[in-house]
């Protein structure tokens, strides 16, 4: 098959940052209780091994994400949350792996994460969790006592988690999902090299835009927030935490972009940009909301281009 992902450079894998990426999501499993720790490793592979077929192999790679919504029932059951959001992650990769030959945008990739944006019954699959930890617990052999003080910190946790779930949980959830899914892309792009296809393309900070379109869920979640429908806090809440965590990231692209246009090295504006988000964390998210979106109007990038260098 002849792309123009075939004339992209070559690069040898890097093996150790694969260990590592494997090591640290092995650390997610072992930090997290099951059955939501088995995300942490069924996510990232699903999306690889969907983006891989896909991408080489176009509509077949809808196989996989079949295979594992077809799976759910055996493993969890119909109703388990944490098992349809492995089907809902592999056609993740199965529409980055389509768009491959056409090298998306790191822009246009934010419409693939779309469907991990599948948050619903967190409490009742919380409340199990809870339930199976307190059971392991048990059966590893606590003492009556320290399995009752146990026992009331996870009622506790979960009294203050149902007061966030309706508004910011749902945020976090999908946040956690977009990391699995970026890792399962960066695992996609280790394997290539062995099965000599050609590298998959490198999403850049410096490019990073939202579409147009992301505009609009942004002002339908403000506007929702501000309506006297209360019901619908929760999910005025969902679209616009994400689609402001999208334009933060998109007036760190143009900061970053307009720096390096002055000659600061990378090293400088990582450092300065960590120093300021540390010192003054949500004056530096308001700041870079505030620019992601004006970004949409003005195009600061393209009234400036920065110079070809090496991007954060």
């Amino acid at each position: 098959m002849t792309s123009i992902a075939e004339t992209r450079e070559t690069r040898k894998p890097s093996w150790l940052r694969s260990v590592l990426l494997i090591a640290l999501l092995s650390f997610g499993v072992a930090q997290t209780p099951l059955p939501w720790g088995a995300l942490w490793l069924a996510i990232p592979v699903a999306v690889a091994l969907a983006l891989l077929v896909a991408w080489r192999f176009g509509a077949w790679g809808l196989i996989v994400p079949g295979l594992r919504a077809a799976a759910v029932p055996l493993l969890g059951g119909p109703q388990s949350l944490w098992g349809w959001w492995v089907p809902a992650a592999a056609l993740t990769g199965v529409w980055m792996g389509m768009r491959e030959e056409r090298t998306a945008s790191a822009g246009e990739r934010a419409w693939m994460l779309l469907p991990a944006l599948l948050v619903a019954r967190i409490d009742r699959e919380m409340r199990l969790g809870d339930t199976q930890m307190i059971e392991g617990f048990r059966q590893f052999g606590y003492a009556t006592d320290r399995l009752a003080a146990v026992q009331r910190v996870i009622e506790d946790n979960a009294k203050l988690r149902l007061a966030a779930l309706p508004h910011v949980l749902p945020s976090v959830f999908f946040v956690w999902v977009v990391v699995l899914v970026s890792a399962g892309r960066a695992l996609a792009s280790r394997i290539t090299g062995p099965l000599h296809w050609p590298d998959l393309t490198r999403g850049r900070l410096l490019e990073w835009r939202l579409p147009d379109g992301a505009l609009w869920a942004f002002l339908a979640g403000l506007g929702l927030l501000v309506s006297p429908w209360g019901a619908w806090a929760p999910t005025a809440w969902t679209l616009l935490l994400n689609a402001g965590l999208g334009y933060c990231v998109q007036g760190i692209a143009v900061v970053e972009s307009l720096l390096l246009a002055r000659g600061v090295p990378p090293p400088i504006i990582v450092l300065t940009m960590l120093f300021v988000f540390f010192i003054a964390m949500p004056v530096f998210v308001l700041t870079t909301v505030a620019v992601g979106l004006s970004d949409v109007w003005l195009d600061y990038r393209r009234l400036e281009p920065a110079p070809e260098e090496t991007p954060i």
